[in-house]
């Protein structure tokens, strides 16, 4: 048997070719009986041997032509997507610019919007998506059941168009009326509860879970969901009595761990969300699900762990802004500043404009003081415990007399100015922010601080003239763009309620929105509503308080510059009742500014 790649003979039986081992090809007609083939035979077999193997290198240049013409078009293809995007980026950035210089909305609205829309369109796509698997089933199920009408079809039909036009509510309005018309159809009730969970209709999601269970018996993913519905609604037994069921039925998979070391979590139950999210994490790894561990660990006082479990939870998502935050802050706790403000340095370069992160790594690397004295971190924690416990009038009495004796840490002014501000105390508020304002190495944060205090005493104290005339020094002085910003919003304000020119009010509140960091945008939006409602405009005014609210949610997790340890919920429901009772219009500042009080208290530890 002749190898076709290098021409030797070879005994019959061999599968390789004995010189150069490679698989040897039979080639018909050639004799297997032990007789040396002559001279004609060898000839003829050398012959099919070539043909076969030009046969088979035309092949490979015909497929290798191919690939390359499709590796062509797509290249063009890409081009012309590129192309395309290019035009619309340019096109949109026209758009804005103009928009912008009309003062018809600013860049902040644009970006803001386009988000907003983004995340509608890609949820509207996935739901659709989703449901395309499943219209077969569904439509098969309510033939089978007697529930095909004619009204039944047009329903499904009427979905599409919902997908397309990214008409969430129209969309969850359907599928309810489709639920009543088919109520056995458990896969129709199952596409409900996922489409009101994506869309963030708790109370419609558990209820049709809960018609799917009972029209399915014990589902695992049923569960889960039901499970995560019914925390969203705070319906607690319900929600762990379901993820407990989900664990049962499927304990190699890792969600219903999760979902219920998050639940404890926000229940306080720190050890039991640590034993849950371990359990999770030991079946699959997710940033998610070591952040989570991080945040229980470093509320524990349990540093060393927190920090393992943070770095890996950036590690596997380097963006993580929460994880990357809560490492800093358990790097400080540890005492390890340097790293500390690595880590808060890494935050402020992939949210610059957030307020949080600058002031923190201001603090960080270019402190007045190394310290605070022993006294005035007590002082602290009387006024946050008095906070806690309703009593904001003791707080600041407190707050004010740690500044006092630490007179360059400018956020104990801030925050017992913020207080008295809210308070109504308007002669303390407007002496405490003048404190901070006049010092030079304030910061920005501080000094926004200390300009809304100033400003909002002032209005709140029916002073509008004076408000006006100390917002416009203040906006013209233009020290930061926080304290600007803070101004301009206050200007836009006085304008509005003074019957002023509501034109350059808008003005004024637009250019607040733009440059006021994310944490504080919910002011500018409630101004930009004030001044819409002025005007007539009520759909504007709900959209600018829809919006103004939406940047007021904040987060279930807990503040990692809070001190740690193991938590009392009842004390932390009271406290956060304390504080709400306190907080007005300055409640995102006054948070802001007392986690940065928080954070110069760390560091006078180390």
């Amino acid at each position: 048997m002749l190898c076709q790649l290098c021409g030797i003979a070879n005994p019959d039986g061999l599968e390789t070719c004995r010189r150069c081992g490679h698989k040897l090809l039979v080639v018909s007609g050639l004799s297997s009986a032990h007789v040396e083939p002559d001279e004609e035979t060898l000839l003829e077999a050398q012959e099919q041997l070539d043909e076969h193997l030009l046969e088979r290198i035309t092949s490979l240049e015909e497929a290798v032509r191919k690939i390359g013409a499709a590796i062509s078009t797509i290249g063009d293809r890409l081009s012309q997507v590129e192309h395309s995007l290019a035009v619309a980026h340019a096109g949109v950035e026209n758009v804005a610019n103009l928009l912008e210089e009309e003062g018809v909305v600013t860049r902040t609205e644009i970006s803001d919007g386009w988000e907003r829309t983004a995340n509608q369109e890609l949820v509207a796509r996935d739901l659709a998506r989703r449901f395309r698997l499943r219209e077969d089933r569904i439509l098969s199920l309510a033939e089978h059941e007697g529930h095909a009408s004619e009204a039944f079809s047009h329903a499904v039909a009427a979905l599409e168009p919902a997908f397309l036009e990214r008409d969430l509510e129209s969309l969850n309005r359907i599928l309810v009326d489709l639920g009543r018309t088919a109520p056995d159809n458990d896969e129709l009730w199952s596409f409900i509860g996922e489409a009101a969970f994506s869309t963030g209709e708790a109370a419609i999601a558990e209820a049709a879970f809960k018609k799917v269970l009972d029209l399915r018996g014990a589902h695992f993913e049923t569960l889960v969901y039901l499970g995560n519905s019914a925390a969203d609604l705070g319906h607690w037994d319900q929600a762990l009595a379901a993820l407990k069921r989900a664990l049962n039925m499927a304990p190699e998979s890792f969600l219903p761990d999760f979902a219920l070391g998050g639940i404890e979590l926000r229940r306080g139950n720190l050890r039991r969300a640590v034993n849950h999210l371990e359990a999770s994490i030991a079946r699959e790894e997710l940033p998610q699900s070591l952040y989570l561990l991080g945040s229980c660990r470093l509320r524990l006082g349990e540093t060393g762990r927190a920090i393992t479990a943070l770095k890996r939870a950036v590690e596997l998502d380097p963006s993580f802004e929460e994880a990357i935050d809560q490492l800093g802050a358990a790097y400080l706790q540890r005492g390890w500043k340097k790293l500390a403000l690595e880590t808060f340095q890494r935050l402020e370069r992939l949210d610059p404009q957030k307020l949080r992160y600058r002031e923190t790594v201001r603090l960080l690397s270019d402190r007045a003081q190394p310290g605070l004295p022993r006294g005035v971190s007590r002082l602290l924690e009387r006024a946050d415990q008095a906070l806690s416990v309703g009593q904001p009038e003791a707080a600041l009495d407190l707050y004010e007399a740690a500044g006092h004796q630490a007179p360059g840490e400018p956020a104990l002014f801030a925050t017992a100015a913020l207080l008295a501000s809210t308070l109504g105390r308007t002669r303390r508020a407007v002496a405490l922010a003048r404190r901070v304002l006049d010092q030079e190495t304030s910061g920005a944060g501080f000094a926004a601080a200390a300009t809304a205090a100033l400003l909002e005493s002032l209005r709140a104290a029916g002073r509008p003239r004076a408000t006006r005339r100390v917002a416009d020094a203040i906006y013209r002085a233009g020290e930061d763009d926080f304290s600007r910003g803070i101004a301009a919003y206050e200007l836009a304000l006085v304008e509005s309620e003074l019957d002023g020119d509501l034109g350059r009010a808008r003005a004024l509140a637009r250019e607040a929105l733009e440059i006021t960091p994310r944490e504080l945008r919910s002011y500018p939006l409630a101004a930009l509503a004030a001044i819409a409602l002025r005007r007539g405009r009520l759909d504007e005014a709900h959209t600018y308080l829809a919006r103004a609210t939406e940047q007021r949610t904040t987060s279930d997790i807990p503040d990692p510059m809070e001190p740690t340890g193991p938590v009392d919920t009842q004390s932390e429901a009271t406290a956060a009742a304390g504080h709400e009772s306190v907080v007005g219009i300055d409640h995102e500042l006054l948070t802001h500014v007392r986690r940065l009080s928080n954070l110069a208290r760390n560091l006078s530890r180390h």
